[in-house]
């Protein structure tokens, strides 16, 4: 029997969470099934179990992926920008992007929708969603925290509780994706959230 390289356990491991993170994003935890999973990723029962002890196993590595993915690309993007309306298009920009199925893989918004839905049943959510929180919401402060050094910004801002209903807003879009479906313009949401911080 062949060994399996790291390099390919990896990958085998991320096609399942990918996998589950659209399961879980239609079906919600209790309704999606390890079979459903085994459906959308195209390996077998046994290979889910090879990775993972079972459902819930499984819905905390999503979450991982779910709220730990894409840090180092945001920052990578942020680098472009000059000012900080040019960072905050980016930064828009990014989050809806991330929140949108592609080619580089499955979107989390509607993972995030059954997450919050999940969050006071499930403490795993919960933790998810407080650990995505912070990390937007210390990103979001370095950036406002940069606009007011810079002069771009009111020096009377408050940038972490600015940055909170910021993300606030933000996660909100996405309430409001879920609710118009495919009624929902991106590029208008994405115009309104850069105009409420435009210097």
């Amino acid at each position: 029997m062949p060994r399996v390289t790291p390099a390919h356990g990896q990958e085998v491991r991320e096609r399942i969470v990918g996998a589950a993170l659209r399961v879980f994003g239609e079906r919600g935890f209790h309704r999606a099934t390890i079979q459903d999973v085994v459906r959308e990723c195209g390996l077998s029962v046994g290979a889910i179990y090879t990775y993972f002890k079972g459902k819930e196993d499984l819905f905390l590595a999503t979450c991982d992926l779910a709220s730990g993915r894409g840090l180092g690309e945001l920052a990578t993007r942020l680098a472009n920008g000059r000012t900080v309306a040019d960072r905050l298009a980016i930064a828009v920009g990014f989050y809806f992007d991330s929140a949108e199925e592609s080619a580089a893989g499955p979107g989390d918004a509607d993972f995030l929708v059954q997450a919050w839905a999940q969050a006071e049943a499930e403490p795993a959510a919960r933790e998810m969603l407080q650990r995505r929180r912070a990390q937007l919401v210390m990103a979001g402060t370095f950036l406002i925290e940069e606009g007011i050094a810079r002069g771009e910004l009111p020096r009377w801002m408050d940038a972490q509780a600015t940055a909170r209903a910021y993300i606030a807003l933000l996660d909100g879009m996405l309430l409001v994706r879920a609710e118009e479906g495919t009624a929902f313009r991106r590029s208008e949401a994405e115009n309104q959230a850069r105009e409420i911080l435009a210097p």
